[in-house]
């Protein structure tokens, strides 16, 4: 038999074991619908929680290394070549580019199987600047490990893929790879012009696209995007307005925007650094994570540009999914950071806490620590009269470091000055409130002004005669000149010392005045309602008369975090705005007599505190 010819067909199919185009599991074994993974600055390695394991877990290895890992198989193929997985690369910051420009701050990859019948893709959203290198060996940027990181990866159906594009064209990212087939590309209008760099997007230049993961049922996600010319600020105007939710926002924050509780149900409140990331610690100086929470759940965001108001004329893009599991785990880190927590230590003795510690060159005298001590009810004296209810302690550090403090108190016989630290044992049976702000010393003859309308008692100071003579306010308060001219109440800015630090207003009220300090002074001023924690007379009652304007008082008892207090024994004298978020510290309670006494109140605009005092609030009572 002779054989004349012969042809041999040789098919080589993608081993599906190996070829990745979707979401991996927490050490790369299997494909998974979402996967998260949170880098915490100074690791090199991350926390990951997946739809399969949705407890934050390490990393079974070092993200810096490609194997072993759920991000290091997913981008498997973003290393590698494969012919059952290509994707598009975008990042802002190119790997191996220098000097570019690019008003975007997106950084992601679209990666998609393209052989048919085969349905894989997925979306991967990082914050990795200069990664990963397209075909090229997976190398994490040294630089990096630094800074904390977050990783987004979404398993979708291949459908999904210009939706994505679609948000992704309205903030005009820098691709700098793709290698998706001509077919694939020209059946999708929006990856089409993506690809090609057709910027000509037509108004609405804000948009939100639905996306859902490929599993049944799978989760919902949707895709906030906004052009650079649509003039809108991204967290007020798109987010907390298209979710109608109130946001609480983990990025860096410029000196501009700040928290905001205007609009109920639209606030933007500042997540207060650091976090825990399930026990790597986390700080906004070397963060670069951008998300967010809403209150109520269960939406988690991740956007890509910083709460700063820049980003009013630059394009952004946020991924905002609905689904409880990611929510509580990222809604853990806020509530660990700014949450009570018991004192370490008891505040009848000196140390192991906090206002024991501020307090300790009170008690003990110390060239770097010199201070004024005010209370109506001075340590050891009997039978004094003053009008004021004034109680607290001005400190600083006269040599040529700039640190100071404001500590604002309700204890009567509190501190002795240059005395051991005594807790007054008859003042343990009363709930009693502390505040302290660490201040610039520029700050202290504007407290002092303040102070001078409320003529507090003033029972030590130690303060040096050049630092006295230096400040006229606190000169005349000190030498108990209670000579104050018209107006007889005022207002007085201040702020922290930290940058931006948090911005507070010291209303103070002379007796002269004839002015109510709840309703003629602070809400009259806020320009909001009212709701006020403080014991009550016969006379003043809730007042709800003025729309805006409201007097609502809080029904006792509250439970401060567990502890049960009620007007009976707490002689703390507090409110917080409605809308917020403003919280008040008031020396004076709500009584009739107060109109003709001196008053003081510090009122601290900072969504935090606010929310920590709001939550006390269960109920308020009846109002006229």
């Amino acid at each position: 038999m002779e054989l004349k010819w012969i042809f041999i067909f040789l098919l080589i199919l993608p081993n599906p074991a190996t070829a990745t185009s979707q979401c991996q599991t927490h050490d790369g074994n299997g494909n998974v619908d979402w996967a998260i993974l949170y880098k915490a600055a100074g690791q090199n390695n991350g926390k990951i929680i997946t739809a399969a394991s949705a407890n934050w877990q390490q990393s079974p290895t070092v993200i810096t290394g490609a194997g072993g890992n759920s991000f290091g198989k997913a981008l498997e193929h973003v290393a590698v070549v494969d012919q059952s997985a290509k994707f598009v690369a975008y990042n802002n910051k190119p790997p191996n580019a220098v000097g570019v420009q690019t008003n975007s701050n997106s950084k992601g990859i679209l990666i998609m199987d393209p052989n048919p019948p085969t349905d894989s893709a997925a979306w991967i959203i990082h914050t990795v600047p200069g990664f990963p290198k397209a075909l090229q060996a997976y190398a994490f940027p040294a630089e990096e490990i630094a800074k904390g990181h977050l990783f987004v990866c979404l398993t979708i159906k291949e459908e999904q893929l210009d939706v994505i594009a679609h948000a992704l064209r309205i903030v005009r990212p820098l691709v700098y790879h793709h290698d998706i087939p001509a077919t694939e590309v020209n059946s999708r209008p929006n990856l089409k012009n993506l690809l090609n760099g057709d910027s000509s997007v037509l108004p609405p230049l804000t948009i939100s696209k639905g996306i859902k993961t490929a599993a049944s049922p799978g989760i919902k996600a949707t895709v906030f995007s906004k052009g650079e010319k649509s003039g809108y600020e991204m967290f007020k105007r798109v987010l907390s307005r298209k979710l109608k939710k109130d946001l609480k926002v983990w990025t860096t924050r410029d000196t501009k925007l700040k928290s905001d509780c205007r609009i109920l149900g639209r606030n933007i409140k500042l997540i207060t650094s650091p976090i825990s990331v399930s026990g790597d610690a986390s700080t906004l100086e070397n963060d670069v994570s951008q998300w967010a929470v809403t209150e109520p759940g269960n939406i988690f965001c991740a956007i890509d540009k910083p709460y700063h108001r820049s980003q009013r004329k630059e394009p952004a893009l946020a991924v905002c999914i609905d689904d409880a599991t990611i929510f509580a785990r990222f809604n853990d880190f806020v509530t660990a950071s700014v949450a009570w927590q018991q004192s370490p230590a008891q505040i009848t003795v000196n140390n192991g806490h906090s206002f024991g510690k501020a307090l300790e060159h009170v008690a003990a005298v110390d060239q770097s620590a010199k201070f004024v001590a005010y209370n109506n009810k001075p340590p050891n004296a009997v039978g004094v009269q003053t009008n004021s209810n004034s109680k607290g302690i001005l400190i600083m550090d006269p040599r040529a470091d700039d640190s100071a403090a404001w500590i604002i108190h309700t204890v009567p016989g509190f501190p002795k000055a240059l005395q051991a630290y005594a807790f007054p044992a008859e003042e343990i049976a009363k709930g009693h409130l502390f505040v302290c702000l660490t201040i610039k010393e520029e700050q202290l003859d504007v407290i002092a002004h303040a102070l001078r309308i409320v003529r507090p008692l003033v029972y030590h100071h130690d303060i040096p005669a050049t630092e006295v003579n230096s400040r006229p306010n606190l000169k005349n308060l000190l030498n108990g000149d209670s000579t104050v001219l018209p107006p007889l109440t005022i207002s007085k800015g201040i702020k922290t010392a930290a940058s931006p630090g948090i911005k507070a207003t010291v209303f103070s009220k002379g007796e002269k005045s004839g002015y109510e300090m709840f309703k003629k002074v602070l809400s009259r001023k806020l320009k909001k309602d009212l709701k006020v924690w403080t014991t009550r007379d016969t006379k003043l009652k809730g007042d709800c008369r003025i729309l805006g304007r409201n007097i609502k008082l809080i029904t006792s008892p509250i439970s401060v975090s567990g502890d049960a207090s009620t007007f009976e024994n707490d002689v703390s004298q507090w409110a917080v705005t409605e809308p917020g978020n403003i919280f008040c510290a008031i020396d004076k309670p709500y009584h009739r007599s107060q109109r003709k006494e001196p008053a003081l109140a510090v009122c601290i605009d900072d969504a935090t505190i606010f929310a920590r005092f709001n939550d006390f609030v269960t109920g308020t009572d009846a109002c006229n």
